[in-house]
């Protein structure tokens, strides 16, 4: 309050620029705080992908544990194990094809923010 009593106490062409710099600065406020909010909301959906990542591990080794239980012998473990890692592979890319293009998105998201 007392601020904008002293405003008023300014000559006209002074108020006028405290008016504009006094917009500039909520205004560059703003974009800080859209900036910070893109980044953090970026940041959450990497954060989400790699738990999911994480959790895809554990539940694939969970199932390779299982299958080697069951296995009567060396040479069915073996078996077992290798035809599970065409699956491997393809969960490894996939996870790394999305890691990908969400760090791309991001930085791009980042880059545009300015």
């Amino acid at each position: 309050m007392l601020q904008r009593a002293l405003v008023y106490t300014l000559p006209r062409r002074r108020r006028a620029k405290h008016r504009r710099q006094q917009f500039l600065f909520n205004d560059a406020r703003h974009w800080g705080a859209a900036y910070a909010h893109r980044a953090a909301g970026g940041l959450a959906l990497i954060l989400m992908h790699e738990l999911d990542a994480l959790t895809g591990h554990w539940a694939e080794a969970r199932e390779r544990v299982a299958v080697a239980r069951k296995a009567r012998g060396l040479g069915e473990l073996l078996r077992n194990q290798v035809d599970l890692l065409p699956e491997t592979r393809a969960r490894l890319l996939l996870d790394h094809r999305e890691r990908a293009a969400l760090l791309n998105g991001w930085m791009a998201d980042l880059r545009a923010g300015h």
